[in-house]
């Protein structure tokens, strides 16, 4: 009897002790739910399924497979022994079978499975014993599995566990796919804002400029790549808008990268993007711009400032439409269409091996050379117009006109910064202007201190050497007008100091000693 009641005691402390545990495993689970839901961001959800499910199994590993657009591979999207993303071959896998059946494959014996993957452990050094597969299906469709590796203590993956990872399972498809949409949903909207009408235009009646403008018409259902050739500041990139705007991608995307302004790590990772953990920083997946682009147009700006590494890459696009991002090993697709523009010579570049021929030639198969507002200056008085039309509206003053002084000002400058410093002159008038109407004492000290062209006109062969002007001179011209002070000749030129400093070396250009 009293054996019998020994026996019922252990009974019951067991019976509490498994209640406890579910109790325990339960409240982990509610616990889960809430932190897995906190945010939308892709890789948060991944993360925090696999650390979860983790626990509640006591796996030593563990990995989120998803499908891809391709019928035959799956992508291990999030593991906690693989940084980056693997693709591995749909059929013959544990993984494949358990997404094509939608049922849970529970394996006791990897080592001696065919159908386990076995280069992830070749490449990894992980020795994978035992795997319980969960399907992660939402509303009938199956979008991928969580794999769980082997236990802690050795001993097989039960009933209790399978319980734990089906409900994980059923929570991460869910977030999984309102993540992915949330994503998405980002995503254009940067693409719309990228879409959002500049307000600048094609402005002028000079001959090259209109044939130009004329030409762009032919390009509307092709896909050819563009070259725009000109100054800094002569309006490529609204020539570059408006080869989009008429073309048959003016639906999707106009992305802008300006080559100059980022370093060349930086610049590789804008343009392709890099998955989580690609480099130190690198705390989610980056979607780059060609990706963010897709069916629309990237416009390269200041090309010839590209590395040599990366336009070997940039080649492969134009070749082969495909890329990979940072650290990824997946091959993406890219369906753009790509405007390059550039104030260097590419030609002087080349026969410096600074880039790439084969490259050059790939991109040079519609080329428009812009010309600099020096050349075009019957076309002032409109863009003069143009502009304060803009900064009557965007400053709310009612100056409304230039009187003729201030407009033979204008008319007798040459621009080193070309369109761009006439925006900057005008919106600087508007500024000070103090009334309806902008007077000569209104412009700058380097246009009202100037003898005016437009009264003592300069001879065909000043204007040829006007013309040909190197960047160089220009930049050196620009300096000694404004006595060597690098925020007053950068503003004039229409470009950043940082832009300055890197001319300024390049040109190996230093303001002379003084007494």
């Amino acid at each position: 009897m009293g054996y019998l009641n020994k026996i019922t005691s252990l009974n019951s402390k067991d019976v509490i002790k498994n209640r406890d545990l579910k109790k325990t495993r339960l409240h982990s689970i509610l616990k889960a739910t809430a932190i897995i839901n906190s945010k939308l961001d892709l890789n948060h959800v991944l993360k925090q399924v696999i650390q979860h499910a983790l626990r509640l199994t006591n796996s030593v590993a563990a990995s989120i497979i998803l499908t891809t657009d391709s019928d035959n591979d799956l992508v291990i999207a999030y593991s906690t022994d693989i940084k980056s993303k693997i693709r591995f071959p749909r059929k013959k896998s544990i993984a494949g079978l358990c997404i094509d059946s939608g049922q849970i494959k529970v394996i006791y014996d990897a080592k001696g499975n065919p159908h386990h993957f076995k280069k992830v452990d070749e490449s990894t050094g992980f020795k994978t014993k035992s795997i319980l597969c969960v399907p992660l299906s939402i509303k009938g469709e199956t979008i991928g599995c969580i794999e769980l590796i082997n236990k802690h203590d050795g001993t097989i993956f039960d009933d209790e566990d399978i319980t734990a990872a089906t409900i994980m399972s059923n929570l991460a498809a869910v977030s999984i796919r309102n993540a992915e949409v949330h994503e998405k949903l980002q995503t254009t909207n940067l693409a719309l804002q990228t879409q959002l009408p500049s307000g600048d235009k094609i402005i002028g009646e000079n001959k090259e400029v209109q044939r130009i403008f004329k030409s762009i018409n032919k390009l509307k259902d092709t896909s050819s790549t563009v070259m725009i050739l000109g100054e800094s500041g002569t309006g490529k990139g609204v020539l570059a808008r408006t080869i989009h705007d008429q073309s048959n991608r003016r639906e999707y995307p106009f992305i802008t990268v300006n080559c100059s302004t980022f370093s060349q790590t930086l610049l590789e990772s804008e343009l392709f993007g890099h998955e989580k953990g690609a480099f130190t920083g690198a705390d989610r997946l980056k979607m780059g711009r060609f990706e963010l682009a897709s069916g629309g147009t990237v416009f390269l700006d200041e090309i010839g400032e590209m590395d040599k590494s990366l336009q070997t890459k940039l080649l492969r696009i134009l070749q082969e439409k495909e890329y990979e991002r940072v650290g990824g090993t997946e091959t993406l697709t890219a369906n753009v269409r790509i405007i390059a523009a550039t104030n260097a010579n590419l030609e002087k570049a080349l026969e410096q091996n600074q880039f790439r021929k084969d490259l050059y030639y790939r991109l040079k198969v519609i080329v428009f050379q812009l010309p600099p507002l020096r050349e075009r200056k019957e076309d002032i008085p409109d863009f003069a117009k143009f502009f304060l039309q803009k900064y009557r509206n965007e400053l709310n003053k009612p100056v409304r006109e230039f009187d003729n002084e201030s407009m033979k000002a204008l008319q007798g400058y040459d621009y080193p910064g070309n369109i761009r410093e006439l925006e900057n002159i005008v919106e600087r008038a508007a500024v000070l202007a103090e009334d309806e109407v902008i007077h000569v004492s209104d412009l700058p000290d380097e246009i009202k201190h100037r003898k005016y062209r437009m009264s003592n006109p300069i001879t065909t062969s000043e204007k040829t050497v006007s013309f040909c002007k190197t960047e160089k001179e220009t930049i050196l011209e620009t300096l000694q007008e404004c006595a060597w002070n690098q925020s007053m000749t950068a503003r004039l030129l229409g470009i950043t100091r940082n832009q300055l400093r890197y001319r300024l070396k390049k040109y190996q250009l230093t303001e002379p000693d003084t007494i």
